[in-house]
């Protein structure tokens, strides 16, 4: 077990905060270590600790940390040419061909991004350009950026303090777990999802031109719907005439088994958004889209300025975002990612029943959440569960993001496997503390 943090991790800590505010989180705070140095699955801090890393940066190492061919590719992009503004470099082309081989039927044509707040902004652009409406249709759990528009499409996460939102109405997420209407799948006849019938009638002044979801909610609690949901909810809206946009930021390249999660519910979107695993690490998104839609003045105009960005499809995010799908082929990682999802799943089926702080797990291929709870019939959430499991498994040599695992789509059986052992003896720990507590309570 780690004495974290360690003493070169506190000493920089305490420089880098004298003048950083942004992104600092109160889970990295519990905890601040400073990381120097990444190899495939593993992190080292400054102190010389090594870390199996279950949350692949934040989803964006999906090769894994500093992939030979990926640090290649790049370090001789940089060599050459880094950045020319709204000209293509001689290989764009061919991460476009890669990446129209795994779209859906239709979608052809990209648009590349730094953010994926930006990324969403630009697809929601691109889908008013086409049929000249305003309005957007997105739903309860879903998260979708910090930029004021991509804020107002989610309920999750930022606080209200940050001011109104804007232009969306909100549709319920198929939350099976906490139903929002109390009801129990499949007896209940997706009425969630049938509701949205009615919420997009009489929800605003005008039909929304667009609906956005995450096909898995991502920070909402990696929420798995039932597999009819999305088609459903997609027939409903098509029938006024909205676009289809699948934002698959966090979900794509592969993560859940499929290259984009939106392939698992039979449902074929008119755009889509994912990059956070494109770059392996360097920032580099994509709005994918049918032609018709992507070209619809302003959006796709040029000097129209609607798709523009500075930093969007740089010569280096291009090359990492190449090397990526190169090595994600010759690898078969998408298939890995299958693979070991299946292991979770099969590792995973008691834990509700072993652990009475465990109300659900759930999840596809390689993203998985846990749900804690004080109580299992009421399922009131354990606040302070997913802090106490984070603090366990780092001083033991694991890094995860509280509520989700997602390791590496590189990750083997035995890393896999290791890692999970970890997790569980920190469950087994805080359900044990979170007993003994429980049991001097009633005692009182």
């Amino acid at each position: 077990m780690y004495d974290l943090p360690g003493p070169r991790s506190i000493e920089l800590w305490k420089k880098d905060t004298a003048h950083v505010i942004s992104g600092r989180s109160n889970i990295a705070e519990s905890l601040p270590l400073v990381f120097e140095r990444g190899e495939g699955v593993h992190l080292y801090d400054v102190d010389g600790n090594r870390f199996l890393d279950f949350s692949a940066g934040i989803l964006t190492a999906s090769t894994g940390h500093c992939h030979p061919h990926l640090t290649e590719r790049v370090s001789e992009q940089v060599r050459k040419l880094t950045h020319v503004y709204a000209f293509p470099t001689p290989d764009r082309h061919l991460l476009c061909a890669k990446l129209r081989q795994r779209m859906p039927e239709g979608i052809d044509t990209f648009a590349f991004y730094c953010e994926g707040a930006i990324t969403v902004e630009a697809a929601l652009r691109a889908a008013s350009s086409y049929n000249k409406r305003y309005l957007y249709a997105a739903m309860t759990h879903g998260y979708h950026g910090r930029t004021l528009l991509a804020r107002s499409l989610g309920t999750h996460l930022l606080p209200k303090q940050f001011g109104p939102s804007a232009n969306v109405v909100h549709l319920h997420f198929p939350y099976c777990y906490r139903c929002p209407l109390g009801l129990k799948h499949p007896g209940c006849g997706l009425a969630c999802v049938e509701s949205a019938d009615d919420l997009l009638q009489s929800g605003a002044t005008e039909m929304p031109g667009a609906l956005i979801f995450e096909p898995i909610a991502g920070a909402g609690g990696i929420i798995v719907p039932p597999p009819d949901a999305w088609k459903r909810l997609v027939e409903i809206c098509r029938k006024r005439g909205m676009v289809i946009i699948a934002d698959e930021i966090l979900t794509g390249v592969g993560r859940t088994g499929r290259f984009l999660a939106i392939e698992h519910f039979g449902v074929k979107p008119d755009l889509t958004t994912f990059g956070k695993g494109l770059g392996s690490g360097l920032p580099v998104m994509c709005v994918a889209g049918k032609r018709e839609i992507m070209s619809a003045a302003p959006f796709g105009e040029a000097g129209g300025g609607g798709s523009s960005t500075s930093f969007g499809g740089n010569a280096v995010s291009n090359a990492a975002a190449l090397a990526t799908m190169e090595i994600i082929e010759s690898e078969n990682l998408v298939e890995n990612a299958a693979r070991r999802g299946e292991e979770i799943g099969t590792r995973t089926a008691d834990w509700t029943g072993k652990y009475p702080i465990v109300g659900d797990v759930r999840g596809m291929g390689l993203l998985w959440g846990i749900e804690f709870v004080k109580d299992r019939r009421t399922k009131e959430p354990h606040a302070t569960a997913w802090q106490e499991v984070y603090a366990r498994c780092l001083k033991n040599g694991l890094r995860l993001v509280p509520n989700r695992v997602c390791p590496p789509l590189i990750i083997t059986s035995a890393q896999l496997h290791h890692g999970l052992d970890i997790l569980e003896e920190a469950i087994r720990e805080v359900d044990r503390a979170a007993a003994r507590t429980s049991a001097a309570g009633v005692g009182r």
